[in-house]
């Protein structure tokens, strides 16, 4: 720069300052827009970050001077950023997508919205009646709610519409019909008669487990009620352990006879992996999650997109009652306590959840968690599923929300496992459940 580029830019600043000097003098202040930014964390996936980031793109376009970050992290790196970030009282995130085992240990590091959501009345009535309760309540303590619930996932049954015509197979109701339909299934086309979602590496077999269990009637222990969502309260207790009754005996007895005809890959599969089976048609009866969006969507399952149908999780056993069976999953958005601006964090989670940001949402990849928008976008065969989905977030089974919920997860799996590769056979693999869980119990004093 030249010293006489270097003057004149001088000149200026001086001018510009004297200027702001005499608006200061008068009252004035310069007009400077501000960019306010909002921060939140989720997973890599159409459910969850591409939901995510077409509502945040919704939002920018409604509110000009808002800029949404989606930060996007593996699942195991995100849960570690929950935990350190709510530890640290770190304030660098303004929502994060919170899955309902962490409230129990997570809560007093979270902002309850109980204030939030009575500063919207009409909002509010139109959550509470959209999400069921024995849902959303997942995500609450002690009547607070810390998240705005926006998302939802259960277990369920799926199978090949063209290829049950062509056997003349029943519909899988009942786990009694799915293990007859899998023998059949298989004659016609080996291993494609019945998959399911067991990963072992990551107790996923526990929870099916459980879903089982559920649809059989039985309980893990005597307070095991929809009301106590999963939780163990202190005072209160477990009340006795169940997991040698007569329905979990029936619900192992179900698994060792399914395990014989199941697709091999079943003891390993997670989510993914029984979608890609579908799609390869690799199996035609499953129970499984909701399927990523990808089974019935005609860009992503041409093949198959309009042979596939779901419906809510089976019953077993002596169980007539429909409205307990199945697991049930999901998360809501939630504020930590350390955010820069909870009531425009609160806000977005509002806007996401929206009827107007419905399309959006879904669109996205979301699966929403009003009943009212599940069963209404059911009504087209691209989302048939989301029926399914309205059953299991009010019928299904809650996660362990006590602080070791993943060890009792990792115990039903362990025993449920070697049942399924033959190791025990059902009573005597229930008999050790229930041993290990008693010690486990004694031992956090639910006993």
């Amino acid at each position: 720069m030249n010293g006489l580029s270097t003057s004149l830019s001088r000149r200026r600043v001086l001018q510009a300052g004297a200027a702001a000097t005499m608006a200061a003098g008068f009252g004035l202040k310069p007009a400077i827009a501000q960019t306010k930014r909002l921060v939140v964390t989720t997973m890599p996936g159409p459910r969850w970050e591409g939901a995510l980031r077409a509502s945040a793109t919704a939002y920018q376009a409604a509110n000009p001077d808002v800029q949404v970050e989606i930060l996007v992290s593996p699942y195991a790196e995100h849960y570690q950023r929950i935990g350190t970030s709510l530890a640290e009282d770190a304030a660098d995130f303004d929502l994060h997508l919170f899955d309902p085992v962490l409230i129990g240990q997570s809560h007093p590091k979270l902002l309850g919205l109980k204030d939030l959501f009575d500063s919207d009345p009409e909002w509010r009535d139109y959550y509470l009646a959209g999400v069921p309760e024995f849902y959303r309540d997942s995500w609450s303590w002690e009547g607070m709610p810390y998240s705005v619930v926006h998302d939802a996932n259960s277990m369920m049954t799926w199978w090949r519409t063209d290829v049950f015509d062509q056997l003349g197979l029943a519909e899988p109701a009942t786990f009694e019909v799915i293990l007859e339909n899998a023998r059949k299934l298989n004659e016609n086309k080996a291993n494609s008669g019945y998959m399911t979602c067991a990963a072992r590496n990551a107790w996923f077999l526990g929870m099916t487990y459980t879903g089982m269990m559920h649809g059989f009637g039985g309980k893990w222990y005597e307070n095991d009620e929809p009301g106590n969502f999963g939780r163990i309260y202190p005072g209160k207790g477990s009340g006795k352990l169940l997991l040698d009754s007569r329905e979990n005996i029936a619900t192992m007895t179900m698994l060792k006879d399914l395990a014989q005809v199941w697709n091999p890959a079943s003891v390993n599969a997670q989510e993914f992996e029984n979608a890609e089976a579908f799609r390869n048609d690799v199996a035609h009866q499953q129970t499984m999650w909701s399927g990523l969006m990808l089974l019935q969507n005609p860009t992503e399952n041409p093949a198959t997109h309009d042979k596939l149908v779901s419906r809510d999780f089976p019953l077993g056993g002596a169980n007539t009652d429909a409205g307990r069976t199945g697991m049930k999953g999901g998360f809501g958005l939630a504020i930590p306590r350390a955010a820069k601006d909870p009531q425009l964090a609160f806000d977005f989670a509002k806007f996401v959840t929206a009827t107007s940001n419905a399309e959006t949402f879904i669109k996205g990849g979301g699966q929403p968690s009003n009943v009212e928008l599940l069963n209404t976008w059911g009504e087209q065969p691209e989302y048939q599923v989301f029926k399914s989905i309205a059953l299991g977030i009010a019928n299904g089974h809650h996660l362990a929300q006590f602080p070791e919920g993943p060890e009792f997860f990792q115990l039903l799996t362990q025993h449920a496992g070697d049942v399924a590769t033959g190791a025990r056979e059902p009573e005597d693999a229930c008999a050790r459940m229930q041993a290990d869980a008693t010690v486990l119990f004694e031992r956090a004093g639910y006993l």
